[in-house]
């Protein structure tokens, strides 16, 4: 006979516990962003990339960024990875789109829905992502958005990226400059 869990009678409480404790939202909000993958052949026969770093949390990621009004989205690449890495770029094909979903308080999206701090909007994001030709420049010259900006050869970038979902950008971008040379 099988044995009986003596607190069973707990287990409704803890799922309504925990079902109390997820975001509710009313309202969705698209939303996109846009970067590039910035790639240099190096004089050692390696392919590096340049790879932003917020210590604070760990995070490496490809530079992008969100438009200025009226700003198209190769445009918005072109400036959010120029800011974020300080380098001069110029814009080549798409790579691919990315998308991922996330919660703000009604209070972080003041003027577009009544504030009620008790409610969440859910924001849906894509992300337009370009292969880019690098011009010139400096990475000691990046914005304060990043602590660290560092060109790393790609193979170990894609260990370093915090989230696969840009390792993958990463290997499409690499296979598409290699299928371009």
């Amino acid at each position: 006979m099988p044995a009986t869990f003596p607190y069973i009678w707990l287990i409704p409480k803890v799922i309504e516990l925990y079902l109390n404790k997820l975001p509710t939202y009313e309202h969705t909000i698209d939303r996109w962003s846009a970067g590039g993958v910035v790639l240099r052949q190096e004089n050692e026969g390696y392919l590096s990339v340049v790879l932003c770093h917020r210590r604070s949390s760990s995070l490496w990621a490809l530079p992008k960024g969100t438009p200025e009004k009226g700003e198209s989205v190769s445009d918005t690449a072109v400036r959010e990875v120029a800011e974020e890495t300080g380098l001069r770029v110029e814009i080549g094909p798409p790579i691919h789109e990315t998308y991922y979903s996330f919660f703000r308080t009604t209070q972080e999206t003041v003027g577009m829905f009544p504030v009620d701090g008790n409610r969440c909007v859910r924001i849906d994001k894509t992300v337009h992502w370009y292969l880019m030709n690098y011009i010139g420049g400096d990475t000691s010259n990046h914005d304060g958005e990043y602590d660290d900006v560092e060109w790393i050869e790609t193979q170990e970038a894609a260990q370093r990226l915090t989230y696969r979902n840009e390792t993958r950008v990463l290997e499409k971008a690499v296979a598409l400059y290699e299928s371009r040379t």
